[in-house]
């Protein structure tokens, strides 16, 4: 859950189109969400509202458990750019649709597609909740036949939609978008740190004026007198 914010940050463009150059920015209010209205959401509190309601369990939800998995929808940047809006926005739905047949339309809470980087694509968030109505991605995607099982079907099914694409192969780009997410975490977390200690830094300053008074009082000369109290 600590990740989410991430998430949406770089899917909702909320602080990172002035610092990514790949995104152009005056395509950005083009943008859309194909599960949302409103072009934004609060994703932390719609993947607690699926947890909520469609999971059963007498144990707490684990802090390190994985609360979304993210989809990359796209094809090759020649293709993606040779269709119209229209056409884009249909291969966008017709993936949509696919996914939601296979994982569950509830679990679905974004669907967020870019349009404003060179390549038009669409990041997809699903709450990995199983027919048993646990929490638990590893049911999903417990091996690596069923992400190789996941591109092969998704291919066919837009192939049968009428989109001239030929299947995909491997390649280590696939993990910049994961560096650019981690990137983009990390910032957050340094922010929200950085507000943590400017508190630390207020309270500090307030112990050190407490103790230099102490100190002062401590230090004005008192004039003793014989007696029962000294």
């Amino acid at each position: 859950m600590r990740d989410v914010k991430g998430l949406q940050i770089h899917n909702q463009r909320e602080k990172e189109s002035h610092s990514n150059s790949d995104i152009i920015q005056e395509r950005t209010e083009q943008n859309y969400d194909l599960i949302h209205d409103k072009r934004k959401v609060d994703y932390k509190k719609i993947i607690q509202n699926r947890i909520d309601n469609g999971v059963v369990s007498n144990r707490a939800i684990r802090k390190d458990a994985v609360v979304c998995c993210s989809f990359m929808i796209s094809a090759s940047p020649d293709y993606m750019n040779f269709l119209s809006p229209v056409e884009q926005r249909r291969f966008f739905e017709e993936s949509v649709c696919f996914l939601k047949a296979r994982y569950g339309e509830e679990n679905f809470v974004y669907a967020s597609v870019h349009v404003d980087e060179k390549t038009p694509h669409m990041h997809v968030g699903m709450v990995p909740v199983n027919e048993k109505q646990k929490l638990s991605a590893y049911s999903f995607f417990k091996n690596k036949s069923e992400l190789h099982d996941l591109q092969d079907k998704i291919y066919e099914h837009v192939k049968e939609k009428g989109f001239d694409i030929e299947r995909g192969v491997s390649s280590d780009r696939k993990h910049l978008s994961t560096q650019r997410f981690k990137a983009v975490t990390l910032q957050q977390e340094i922010e929200e740190l950085e507000q943590e200690k400017k508190g630390i830094d207020s309270r500090l300053h307030d112990l050190k004026m407490s103790l230099d008074q102490a100190k002062s009082v401590d230090e004005i000369p008192v004039k003793e007198k014989g007696g029962f109290i000294r």
